[in-house]
């Protein structure tokens, strides 16, 4: 229950004041002019007090006062969130997204094997140790006048193809 509170009656001064003190004072909500004569020092000093670096700036917590009885008659359930997962659920929502990507890991693997394999008479493996294969035999390069015949027919055919346009 919230009490009321009390008017500050004068008080004797005493040898210290410490920061913790004004700070609890701000807390229960008592301003600068009670905190005067609370701690029966004049108003300049207890301004010079609110220029300390903690204290700058500070106001008393202003504390409402009930009028009425307030009352929790509310047994001690623990309030449930409907949007919250447990950790149990996280686990088994992360091992079906990596069951889902290991499958579609499955699925693009088996598509690539599909894809390297060019004929049916042939299996996966054949096909890409052929292709990893460096056979000598396979690999010719073209000789130098082989290299120049087919740029001489290339030249042909494009002079052939700039005498059938025409302008308007």
């Amino acid at each position: 229950m919230i009490e009321m509170r009390k008017t500050q009656e004068a008080g004797k001064t005493p040898a210290q004041i410490t920061v913790s003190m004004i700070d609890q004072d701000l807390k229960d909500g008592v301003n600068k002019t009670e905190m005067a004569v609370k701690y029966g020092i004049k108003p300049w000093e207890v301004d010079e007090m609110f220029k300390h670096p903690f204290l700058k700036g500070r106001r008393p917590a202003r504390k409402r006062v009930l009028s009425f009885s307030f009352v929790d008659d509310m047994t001690n359930e623990p309030i449930i969130d409907p949007n919250q997962v447990t950790l149990e659920q996280a686990i088994d929502e992360a091992i079906e997204t990596v069951e889902e990507v290991k499958d579609q890991m499955q699925e693009t693997q088996e598509a690539i094997t599909d894809m390297l394999s060019p004929t049916e008479f042939e299996t996966p493996e054949e096909t890409i140790a052929k292709l990893n294969s460096t056979d000598d035999d396979e690999l010719e390069l073209p000789s130098f006048e082989d290299t120049l015949d087919l740029v001489k027919e290339q030249q042909e055919e494009e002079l052939d193809m700039d005498d059938d346009t025409f302008e308007l």
